[in-house]
């Protein structure tokens, strides 16, 4: 159905770059600075209905006068000197809240929902809603309107000024005029100076950090109650970090979280986030938002440049745990959180200026993410880690999906744009067995298994034929057939809910270990993979068991697929080698910094040369697992503030409302502290690691670039060398793009030029313009 769809594709790409210009983007190898953050030079007047975003005006009735205060509310009367300036606060792409200068609102009556009342129709409201969430229409010279979409009204002027509403396409045109005096809108520092660092041109080689493994949609998953805020609000911070309302009060609701942190529920816990964050988020809190999207800002600024978003959930998880308003079914959560992720996408366009301006971008190529990265934004790239993926459960070992049925999920979810997939989480499946948890965790989510599938964890002494491989160690029972009071394991927010939940059923007894799930890789999890390579996805062999992933990685070999990624250190040792000797790029869990260095150290030394060797992490943030904790502020080599980060941005500790946060005490409380964390990896390995980091995403990219058909490296001794005929096969004004079809992976990409490997020992320099336009080609001995 699907056997010419990477030729196909290739060739396609191939004749549409060849047409196509890349926009210049202003960023450089190595890095140089490009000037950074919306609402620098504003005009004094919006050029269109976006640039007015973040800035602060007075607006003037092209009948009346300047909008003043006015005794019942708002009037259209007055002079510039007299104006009131409205912070415009971005809700979404061309509408916004006007915050006036007494921190109140310009909003419709309330009333007036209840029928016509004798009051102002337009007044000064305390608090946003949607009668205070104005869409702005028009243009610079002829003026803006301000339509409520809740109501079908308009801003308008009576005859004596005043303000007052009128039908949604008979409002009054106002100018906008760039004014001081606003009132700050409440909003999350991010504590870091300096321009953000980018490329000369879009297509070089990238330098920045990279997260392989993130879950910043998961407010919606398991069926969106479990986790307490949300990574963005239209209404802003006050309305994104709260806690639960089931929290409430004083934290005496919370089970789950007093299950997961040791408390007690009856005792309670701080529920208070915004603004003082006396309660959370802290590095080991599950169950509350830690990658609010100026957290998400703020580790940009401090050198992200790539991260994978994995759309995440569990339906055994949500169907047991008590509260929820999503569908249980992981699918379900996959197409919601894809959604939600674009809505940010746009939310974040709106702060910046307009469609297209943010610096959070989703991609779905490995050209379109370069190009990204080299304007210094963020490429965002989206994942999938579930439990059942396409709905491929098994029940009884009887798989509950067709070969037709992955064909038709994997091209479903293509089209949502998702490049990198788990093929598996906590349950077996009909595609593969899983690795397990363990410790106390693995004794209860076994039980989920049990539900998910009428089987508990088949888990065996592994056998001489598993050589090193395993899965993870079962606990048994405690003497008395209980459970072990304290959930231990790595991700104990799956245990947790199950505890919590009181799931029934008794997990088995297992034989002495180590352990291997006796369920492997199955037909339909081959054809998954096949699948997958033919789409040009990338493959993550994480949570997989110990010989699902070992056959897994003997079909990508045969397959000849680059794309391999183990993105939060779910594999092993006998996996990971396998992965960089395929060309496959390995992030472990990021955890804590003194951790990560050894395993820094370690898959250093697996790393294979004939590849582009860069190194990233996966912080698994807002997953089933707990952040980095502190060293402590008595090490001999703290985190001293400020100091100079990325691309020598100056970087203070962070401020969130009246919280102030120290890496060294505080660990990765949110996502935020990242390059803090980054530079405590600095404080004990030096700058090696961080040049290792610095080559992540470029690592990824090369891979990804390999994974869609793009051939390798000429320069490799076991790659044979281009010829000088097809080097002059090329045609001046072709994209750098298409000449990577057209001769592979250079062996440099340094400022403007590709360098590639001859036959004969010579050399080839691939010249572009700055525009990224192919202007010339020699071949030197």
């Amino acid at each position: 159905m699907h056997g010419s769809r990477r030729l196909a594709s290739v060739l396609a790409a191939a004749a549409v770059l060849i047409a196509l210009v890349p926009a210049p983007s202003g960023a450089a190898e190595p890095p140089k600075t490009r000037a950074a953050g919306a609402g620098s030079g504003r005009s004094l007047i919006p050029e269109d209905r976006y640039a007015m975003a973040g800035g602060c005006y007075a607006l003037r009735s092209t009948e009346h006068g300047f909008v003043v205060r006015s005794e019942t509310g708002f009037a259209a009367t007055g002079k510039l000197e007299d104006a009131e300036p409205f912070h415009f606060q971005a809700t979404d792409l061309g509408r916004y809240l006007l915050f006036g200068s007494i921190e109140d609102f310009l909003a419709a009556n309330d009333d007036l929902l209840a029928g016509p009342t004798s009051g102002p129709s337009v007044v000064a409201a305390d608090a946003p809603s949607e009668l205070a969430d104005w869409q702005v229409k028009g243009t610079k010279k002829k003026g803006f309107s301000f339509v409520l979409p809740s109501s079908d009204q308009s801003l308008a002027t009576d005859d004596g000024g005043a303000l007052t509403l009128a039908g949604a396409d008979d409002g009054t045109r106002f100018a906008l005029r760039r004014v001081d005096g606003c009132a700050t809108y409440p909003e999350i520092e991010i504590n870091i100076d300096g321009p953000v660092t980018g490329g000369d041109n879009p297509f070089q080689e990238v330098r920045g950090f990279f997260d392989a493994h993130l879950h910043m949609m998961a407010f919606e998953f398991l069926g969106g109650r479990v986790r307490c805020g949300r990574p963005w609000h239209p209404y802003g911070v006050a309305y994104a970090l709260v806690d639960c309302p089931d929290h409430e009060p004083g934290g005496h609701g919370a089970v789950l979280e007093a299950v997961l942190s040791g408390g007690d529920p009856v005792t309670g816990h701080n529920t208070d986030g915004w603004p003082t964050f006396e309660g959370w988020p802290r590095h080991d809190s599950l169950t509350h938002e830690q990658v609010y999207y100026k957290w998400m800002e703020r580790a940009w600024r401090g050198g992200l440049r790539m991260f994978t978003n994995l759309l995440v959930d569990n339906n055994q998880l949500c169907k047991i745990y008590p509260l929820k308003k999503n569908s249980c079914n992981e699918m379900d959560g996959v197409r919601l959180q894809a959604k939600r992720i674009r809505e940010l996408e746009r939310y974040i366009d709106a702060q910046s200026g307009g469609p297209g301006e943010g610096w959070f971008r989703i991609v779905t190529d490995p050209f379109e993410a370069r190009r990204v990265i080299n304007e210094g934004k963020l490429a965002v790239v989206l994942g999938i880690e579930v439990s059942v993926p396409l709905d491929c459960g098994i029940t009884l070992d009887m798989p509950r999906c067709d070969p037709d049925q992955i064909e038709a999920g994997l091209d479903e979810v293509y089209d949502l744009g998702v490049r990198q997939m788990e093929l598996t989480n906590k349950f077996d499946n009909a595609f593969s067995g899983v690795t397990g948890d363990n410790g106390t965790t693995g004794i209860i989510v076994n039980q989920g298994n049990f539900l998910e599938t009428g089987r508990f964890w088949r888990m065996d002494t592994c056998t001489e034929e598993d050589g090193h491989a395993h899965d993870h160690t079962q606990m048994n029972l405690t003497d008395d057939g209980g459970v072990p009071a304290e959930i231990t394991g790595r991700d104990s927010l799956a245990g947790g809910i199950l505890s919590v939940a009181g799931a029934s059923g008794i997990a088995p007894l297992y034989p002495t270990g180590p352990h291997c799930n006796v369920l492997g890789l199955s037909d339909l999890g081959e054809q998954m993979i096949r699948g997958m390579v033919e789409r040009g996805m990338i493959f993550d062999p994480d949570h997989m068991s110990a010989r699902a992933r070992t056959a897994a990685l003997d079909l990508i070999e045969d397959l000849g697929h680059s794309g391999i990624v183990s993105s939060h250190g779910w594999a092993d040792e006998t996996i990971y080698p396998r992965v960089y000797e395929n060309g496959g790029v390995v992030t472990p869990y990021a955890g804590g910094s003194e951790g990560f260095v050894e395993m820094w150290r370690e898959h250093k030394a697996w790393a294979d040369d004939r590849y582009y060797f860069g190194f990233g992490y996966g912080a698994d943030t807002n997953g089933f697992g707990a952040q980095g904790g502190p060293r402590g502020a008595d090490v001999p080599n703290p985190v001293t503030y400020p100091f100079t980060g990325f691309g020598g941005t100056t970087i203070d500790q962070q401020h969130s409302g009246t919280r102030l946060y120290d890496i060294n005490t505080d660990g990765v409380a949110h996502y935020g502290l990242y390059p803090d964390w980054i530079e405590d990896l600095r404080r004990q390995a030096g700058d090696e690691i961080i040049e290792d980091l610095a080559r992540g995403p470029e690592a990824y990219l090369q891979m990804w670039e390999r994974s869609i058909g793009v051939p390798p490296d000429a320069c490799r001794d076991d790659i044979a060398d281009l010829t000088p005929a097809r080097i002059r096969s090329l045609n001046r004004g072709m994209t750098p793009d298409a000449v990577l079809w057209t001769l592979g992976q250079p062996k440099s990409r340094t400022g403007a030029k590709f360098q590639y490997c001859v036959t004969k020992d010579r050399t080839a320099n691939v010249r572009f313009t700055p525009e990224g336009r192919l202007k010339s080609f020699e071949i030197r001995s």
